[in-house]
């Protein structure tokens, strides 16, 4: 199995401390600590990160920041773990890049989050994801030149779907995570995160929160 460097900008020694204790017993881990954005922009990694994990709250230059020029090069993924609450906070770091977010308190799924991430999924902390759907519902959908709701590309975009995947869908736009998707339908994990994979394929998106507003889009909630 590969090696995975994770990276993580905290300000807060004794939390830093905590998200490396979860992660200490995984072997083919490993992962490199900044205090700052500016001590992570100072002191690069010497080899790409799989993935970065950041604060928003750091001294000096924010998280956001930090996914703005982080995000300047294709490819890169990272997760926000935080206890700021702030609408604005949080739709600027997912339109920054970040792949996921989720609060500081949520470090029993951390593992499992970061899985999720590295192997092309998004993850938001259902409380956020709530936040997200009803800013898109305030979203108008998509429309014909007539004005009217564009539901040859709702039909398309439905029959693209297997049953299956639609349930997903509307699971995962609910807030729930592949392993609580797992569980409701009697499979693995690892079956979910493919189901998940052809969904963002076949949606021609690469985040749940892109997944999401094109549902909303295309009316199919």
């Amino acid at each position: 199995m590969n090696q995975i460097l994770v990276g993580f900008i905290e300000d807060n020694p004794d939390y830093a401390s905590s998200l490396t204790e979860v992660l200490s017993t995984k072997e083919n881990l490993s992962f490199v600590t900044w205090n700052s954005a500016e001590s992570f922009f100072a002191n690069p990694p010497k080899q790409e990160l799989d993935l970065l994990v950041l604060d928003i709250g750091l001294p000096g230059q924010s998280g956001i920041d930090v996914l703005k020029q982080y995000h300047t090069m294709e490819g890169r993924k990272s997760l926000v773990i935080s206890a700021l609450q702030s609408d604005d906070v949080i739709f600027s770091a997912i339109q920054s890049g970040a792949s996921g977010y989720i609060w500081k308190s949520e470090l029993d799924s951390f593992w499992d989050t970061i899985q999720t991430i590295l192997e092309g999924g998004s993850v938001i902390s259902p409380s956020i994801a709530t936040k997200v759907l009803l800013a898109f519902r305030n979203t108008k959908p998509s429309q014909s030149k007539e004005g009217k709701p564009n539901k040859s590309k709702e039909t398309n975009v439905l029959e693209i779907l297997t049953p299956r995947e639609r349930q997903i869908l509307e699971l995962i736009i609910e807030g729930d995570s592949p392993h609580q998707i797992a569980q409701f339908f009697g499979t693995t994990v690892g079956t979910v995160r493919q189901q998940i994979k052809t969904i963002y394929k076949k949606l021609q998106v690469n985040t749940r929160v892109q997944m999401i507003k094109k549902a909303r889009l295309f009316g199919i909630f």
